[in-house]
């Protein structure tokens, strides 16, 4: 896949009350495929520079959104306002079963790129593990050279 897309991810994630934010710029593609839109992206393990991902959003017509990652550490997030689902969240050292609750979705997505924005519970065995937000936005990457000085 080309990925002639760049995509900007805002995460925050709150545990006991201790607040936590990523943010990550990168390289995406961003595509539709039978009116759902895919935006996949690689992603690299700070501890593991060898290690690299593929994370893949799927933002589907009727606004559930599923969040793909691959690798050692593969899960499938499945987002849906108002609906909790249950996840299986693989390590190294075995694996999780998650509860997913989303609390809201807001979805600004066109052919060009746009905005997704979320808010969802994890819950292990019906504990609350944190709360999180989920901002992404995907345009068009510009490969134009703007020139400043003398330019041929």
């Amino acid at each position: 896949m080309e990925e002639n897309y760049i995509l900007s991810v805002t995460g925050k994630q709150t545990v006991d009350g201790e607040s936590d934010s990523i943010e990550l710029q990168t390289s995406a593609s961003y595509v539709t495929k039978n009116g759902s839109r895919y935006i996949t992206y690689k992603e690299y393990d700070a501890n593991y520079p060898d290690r690299v991902y593929r994370t893949t959003v799927k933002v589907d017509t009727d606004g559930v959104v599923t969040i793909m990652k691959g690798g050692e550490e593969r899960h499938q997030l499945i987002l849906e306002k108002g609906e909790r689902h249950k996840c299986e969240y693989y390590t190294p050292y075995g694996s999780l079963s998650l509860g997913i609750y989303t609390e809201s979705i807001r979805i600004d997505l066109n052919d060009n790129g746009g905005e997704l924005e979320v808010r969802y519970s994890i819950d292990i065995q019906a504990e609350l593990a944190s709360t999180n937000e989920l901002h992404l936005t995907i345009k068009e990457a510009n490969n134009h050279v703007h020139c400043t000085t003398d330019c041929e």
